[in-house]
């Protein structure tokens, strides 16, 4: 039976031949395995762990070669650990290793003789091996002059390589490659590729020390002149603290990040400072401007989370709907993922009044871990508040776009410019075109504020307008924006929110308990029916929190017992009665009244249009309700159309020389605009001529042509929802909406009856209901 070796295990060194290593023996079975070799003289072998990180030597994997050892030396220390000089011999193979109670680990060992399969190469090889060592340790190498003298050792080529692996800094693994190879040829040629890896690091170190060497030759210059002009400055009795302001400045300024040029000119207005009395009346504007460009994110930002799970889950807890502004913003998370370097679009929430833009921007701010500021622009006048004064002025100040990045304190947060269609201009500039570099992805990486003076990158940042109108809003600046539509919500939606949202929300602040009030579906149905007529849920919220109000008020009076709003007539009896009715049954039961849709900056509203007659002279039509130009060029086609059919219709020609049509929309108080009460005007007018009724909880939008054609109109979404919430049953819609109606929540596609028509004779004969004696013309003469 062979004879069996003392083995010692070494975690983070890899023993070479050759090599002279000082080890320091904490673990008890390596202090065994080296006692073991000094009392039997049984040959040490040295091998190295595959894993430098593993603390137990069982159950750790080792190299399957290693050296035999020497020991030059061996001190005992008194905790019973042991340091050792050792230095490798030659290579040897281990096998079965074990553990042994008295060695620690033995193992078989055998030497393994190297091969040299080309002498001639091996020769060439030792010659570029020497001279790579005498280049290594030139003047001004920095490495130790014991690494060139190795090339002139007269030793094998084996131990030559061995020799330069052993003294280049190499990682663990590679050392255990080295150690493993028997052929001398290829361990060679690894040395030499090292080596020349080593060579290059030098000459780059090299290269980046004289730098360094340089700026700091430079900086020691200043500093030496710097402190010469302090003691020039006590000489002459001037006041030193500003100089130690100063220094305190230029320590924020490098610490910054700010890029070079900007820092040039921030250090160039600092030598200013120095020069500078305090008392001047420069050095204040100076100082604070400094003291911003040292407060600015230059390279603070956050990592965004791209995890498409997490802000579908934040989405879906703040909003309830609005699938298409959450697909959006998921599509924009995953392109994130893919390009975290891409082009940053400019979103615009466009929607009624309280449907929720505003805090869906700060959702998407916490869906991607980023920072949220809100800038409002609404009745914004001066382009100042968008790029600044210049800081010759007194008391100049950046503006609102630098002023929201300071605040948040990165360069990629997410900034809401809220209310960017209600942008004013005068004598003192125009705030849209100032928005124009903010929002264009192709210039904002180097906005400049007229009070930074300098150019800072707004490439990161995420803006997200929203607005009520897109007319409003430029042209150039609307080019610049993917506008993305958010209608109002259909009752189901406001009682979800409600419930959901606000009821929760509400409780907290009013500081009661959950277990006190109650307000259930049937109740927040009844509120929105009847006490509201809105698209968002602004006035429910106003609502509900005038409920909490009057029981907050109610326990702090003492009662005791929980509160529950569960119909209509607890309702009535905290808030009053209804302020909302619906008319449609009462205001459309004669001839001559129509129900047209419209579109306004809060949603959708439904439109009474009134027709009457009387006997006069002169001119033949009347319109009155503040109706604009499109209206009133809407109800002369009308009132065309409704002519050349009188035949068809059934209506005396005559009618139109001795009487005078009055239409008028209720509501006067509003302006009212547009073509697409072209049809209603239409229908209005047959019905009060032929006597016969429109139909009733029937309404309708469209514009008409002198032809009779019915021709599509915009805001199909918002008008649907207006009549659903004021109580009607069939629409009318022009046949190329059609495809409008996949915006309509399906539970509002089912609720009401849709007719698509073509041309005027179709809503005709869909809305008037059988001829009744028409009305005589009033005895009127004007």
């Amino acid at each position: 039976m062979r004879a069996q070796n003392p083995i010692l295990p070494l975690r983070d060194v890899v023993l070479l031949p050759g090599m002279i290593a000082r080890l320091h023996l904490l673990r008890p079975t390596d202090v065994m395995a080296v006692e073991a070799h000094l009392s039997s003289q049984r040959p040490l072998v040295v091998v190295s762990q595959l894993d430098p990180l593993e603390e137990e030597v069982e159950g750790a994997e080792v190299s399957p070669v290693g050296v035999r050892a020497t020991v030059l030396r061996s001190v005992r220390l008194g905790d019973g650990t042991l340091r050792l000089l050792l230095e490798g011999g030659d290579r040897m193979g281990i096998s079965g290793l074990r553990a042994d109670p008295d060695a620690g680990l033995v193992a078989s060992a055998r030497a393994l003789p190297e091969r040299l399969q080309d002498a001639h190469t091996a020769d060439l090889l030792v010659e570029k091996l020497r001279a790579g060592l005498r280049a290594l340790t030139g003047p001004e190498s920095g490495y130790p002059a014991s690494l060139g003298r190795i090339a002139d050792l007269p030793v094998s080529p084996g131990r030559l390589a061995d020799h330069v692996a052993a003294n280049l800094t190499l990682p663990h693994i590679t050392r255990l490659t080295y150690l493993g190879e028997l052929s001398v040829d290829q361990r060679l040629s690894m040395a030499l590729v090292d080596l020349g890896r080593e060579l290059q690091l030098a000459e780059i170190s090299q290269r980046v020390n004289k730098e360094v060497q340089v700026r700091m030759d430079k900086q020691q210059r200043e500093y030496y002149l710097r402190e010469q002009i302090r003691g020039l400055r006590k000489e002459l009795g001037e006041v030193a603290e500003g100089h130690d302001e100063a220094e305190a400045l230029e320590k924020k300024l490098r610490d910054a990040g700010m890029p070079e040029a900007v820092l040039e000119e921030a250090l160039r207005e600092l030598d200013r400072l120095r020069r500078m009395h305090p008392d001047a009346s420069e050095y204040n504007v100076s100082r604070s401007w400094l003291e911003w460009l040292a407060s600015m994110p230059w390279q603070s930002s956050t990592e965004d989370q791209t995890d498409l799970r997490h802000a579908a889950t934040v989405l879906t807890e703040d909003h309830h709907g609005l699938e298409k502004v959450k697909e959006r913003i998921l599509e924009y998370l995953a392109v994130r993922t893919l390009k975290p370097d891409g082009r940053v679009p400019v979103l615009c929430f466009l929607g009624p009044p309280g449907v929720g833009k505003t805090s869906l921007g700060r959702s998407v701010a916490r869906a991607l871990g980023r920072q949220f500021q809100r800038v409002s622009l609404g009745g914004m006048k001066d382009e100042a508040e968008i790029r600044g004064h210049r800081r010759t002025y007194v008391g100049a100040l950046p503006g609102r776009i630098i002023n929201a990045l300071k605040r948040a304190g990165t360069r990629n947060p997410v900034i809401v410019l809220d209310e960017i269609d209600k942008l004013g201009k005068d004598f003192r500039g125009d705030p849209a075109s100032a928005l124009l570099e903010v929002l264009d992805p192709e210039q904002n990486h180097a906005f400049s504020d007229h009070y930074l003076d300098v150019p800072f990158d707004l490439s990161q940042v995420l803006f997200i307008c929203t607005a009520n109108l897109a007319g409003p809003i430029p042209s150039a600046l609307r080019d610049r924006l993917e506008i993305t539509e958010i209608p109002g919500y259909i009752l189901e939606d406001k009682v979800k929110i409600a419930k959901d949202h606000l009821v929760p929300k509400l409780i907290e602040q009013h500081g009661l308990r959950p277990d006190q009030l109650t307000v259930t579906a049937p109740a927040i149905r009844h509120l929105v029916e009847a006490y509201t007529s809105e698209a968002g849920v602004r006035k429910l919220e106003q609502r509900l929190a005038a409920l909490h109000r009057k029981a907050a008020r109610r326990f702090v009076e003492g009662r005791t017992r929980p509160m529950r709003v569960d119909s209509e007539a607890k309702v009535v009896a905290l808030l009053g009665p209804p302020r909302h009715f619906a008319e449609l049954a009462e205001r459309a039961d004669v001839p001559g009244v129509a129900i047209g849709l419209a579109w306004t900056e809060a949603g959708g509203e439904i439109l009474f249009i009134e027709a009457d007659r009387y006997k006069a002279t002169g001119e033949s039509l009347k319109l009155t309700g503040q109706l604009g130009e499109v209206m009133k060029e809407s109800a002369e086609a009308a009132l065309t159309v409704v002519r050349s059919r009188c035949a068809a219709l059934g209506i005396d020609p005559a009618v139109f020389k001795d009487q005078h049509i009055h239409v008028h929309l209720p509501a006067g108080g509003i302006p009212k605009d547009g073509p697409s009460a072209g049809v209603g005007l239409v229908t209005a007018l047959t019905s009060l001529l032929t006597g016969r009724r429109v139909k009733p909880y029937l309404a309708m939008t469209g514009e008409v042509t002198l032809r009779g054609k019915v021709l599509p109109v915009g805001g199909i979404k918002e008008k649907v929802l207006a009549a659903r919430r004021s109580g009607v049953q069939e629409v009318i819609l022009p046949a190329r909406n059609a495809v409008d109606l996949e915006d309509v929540p399906a539970p509002l596609r089912e609720q009401l009856r849709y007719h698509f028509v073509e041309n005027i004779d179709e809503v005709l004969a869909l809305s008037l209901e059988e001829a009744v004696a028409p009305p005589a013309a009033a005895e009127t003469s004007l």
